[in-house]
């Protein structure tokens, strides 16, 4: 449920998280950063990348959370990849909402941007979703796999 209707903080889970390869167009902006959770499912889509989906008893998706110079500036570079339109955001590729974030080190709860992909537009088996266990995807990439290939 959302309280505030703006908010200082975005909630990164995937190609934006700290030495991941979209930080460099972030990190000159970056005032504060904290390792982070947030409610949520985290999928793997077949182009690599995550998305949260919001799921009932889904648990946790584990990533940072971050306030940013140039705020505005920011948002742009992150919608422009998350594929949000301000302009008419039903046709967003994820949703930017803000929601409830942990900050994992204090505990503490802070309201923050978050991408999210829409539950009514989610089906895992046509859109050949995998479920990222664990919720943190630079671990789900780094794990590894019972496929016979060696990573």
């Amino acid at each position: 449920m959302t309280t505030a209707t703006t908010t200082n903080y975005v909630f990164v889970y995937d190609v934006f998280l700290k030495d991941a390869v979209k930080h460099v167009k972030i990190v000159s902006y970056i005032n504060t950063w904290a390792r982070a959770e947030a409610a949520g499912k985290l999928y793997q889509l077949p182009t690599g990348l995550p998305i949260l989906v919001e799921e009932e008893n889904a648990g946790k998706v584990y990533g940072e959370v971050m306030t940013f110079q140039e705020f505005d500036t920011v948002l742009e570079i992150i919608d422009s990849q998350e594929g949000y339109r301000s302009d008419v955001p039903q046709q967003s590729r994820l949703l930017r909402e803000i929601r409830e974030v942990t900050i994992s080190e204090t505990g503490e709860k802070v309201q923050a941007y978050v991408y999210v992909f829409p539950k009514e537009k989610f089906n895992a088996k046509e859109m050949y979703a995998v479920h990222a266990h664990g919720g943190d995807w630079r671990k789900f990439v780094m794990m590894p796999r019972f496929d016979g290939y060696e990573h």
